[in-house]
């Protein structure tokens, strides 16, 4: 048996990690959906301004990105945008929601919905921390 260290994105055989896992999941579980949730915040010219990329597996809205323009923050955008994901992620079965911040990013803003601290990664970057954040909502 060999082990490759690879630095591609997306390499020959790595879908075979990702579908060897699903296959143990859902012979744990049963088959669960997962079900791709993307929040366009758009202006008037149609330019995406800030918007929410996740999933909803397992039951939970997993947020794995979550972006506002910098000139736009602060006004209700980033709040309306998580809102209606939560809404969508509720509508869709999902009893919580879940995502990662750092120190230097949106904590605070997090806590203010509601989120609470599930875990921390002392200097991820040094020097800043990790923090899992959830919210269970069902």
């Amino acid at each position: 048996m060999q082990i490759e260290v690879l630095e591609d994105a997306n390499p020959p055989g790595a879908d075979d990690v990702t579908a060897g896992l699903r296959a143990h999941l859902i012979e744990k579980t049963g088959p669960l959906p997962r079900i791709p949730l993307t929040l366009l915040l758009r202006d008037d010219d149609t330019s995406v301004r800030g918007g929410i990329r996740g999933n909803i597996a397992l039951y939970w809205l997993q947020v794995d990105h979550f972006w506002v323009d910098e000139a736009l923050r602060g006004q209700g955008h980033g709040s309306r945008l998580l809102d209606k994901a939560e809404e969508a992620a509720r509508m869709r079965g999902a009893i919580g929601a879940q995502l990662t911040t750092s120190t230097f990013q949106a904590e605070g803003f997090y806590r203010k919905h509601g989120y609470a601290e599930i875990g921390r990664l002392k200097d991820r970057p040094p020097g800043y921390d990790r923090i899992w954040m959830a919210k269970r909502w069902g």
